[in-house]
């Protein structure tokens, strides 16, 4: 089966200005499926978003840039409410961040205690076992002092 042939990139980028004019969000699916029923092709997805990306990263035309003054004091508000937004997330991030290391510092706490516990668990055990050898060595002492003092009488 033959390929396509290549649209030129000019005509994808009018064909980019032309839908964004129609569209206020324009998807790279939605390019593709534009230039699949105009053009036949859906062109390549690499070229396709590389073209898209440029051309929506381009400065806006001068008619664009022209805001009546009523919508600029919506454009501050909006701003101001972006700050105070971002604020708040910086906040809260902080606050998350030092409630993770909080809690970091108490679970290492409570594993070296935990440690510490099982190391004296190990010495009681040790140390039962030496109590227990110690009876019996004095038990066997008794019975020896008890078969001496027999002896004598």
């Amino acid at each position: 089966m033959a390929r396509p042939p290549r649209l030129p990139d000019a005509t994808i980028i009018s064909l980019i200005e032309e839908l964004r004019a129609q569209h206020v969000v324009l998807t790279g699916t939605r390019l593709r499926e534009e230039l699949q029923a105009r053009h036949g092709t859906p062109g390549g997805v690499t070229r396709i978003y590389r073209l898209l990306h440029r051309a929506t990263s381009a400065p806006p035309t001068p008619a664009a840039a022209a805001v009546p003054n009523d919508m600029t004091s919506d454009v501050a508000e909006l701003q101001a409410e972006l700050a105070a937004a971002l604020e708040r997330a910086r906040l809260a991030e902080h606050r998350e961040e030092a409630h993770q290391d909080r809690w970091a510092v108490e679970i290492h706490r409570l594993r070296e205690e935990a440690h510490g516990y099982r190391d004296a668990a190990h010495r009681l055990r040790v140390l039962e076992q030496d109590v227990l050898d110690r009876s019996r060595e004095l038990a066997s002492a008794y019975l020896r002092i008890a078969e001496l003092e027999a002896r004598l009488r």
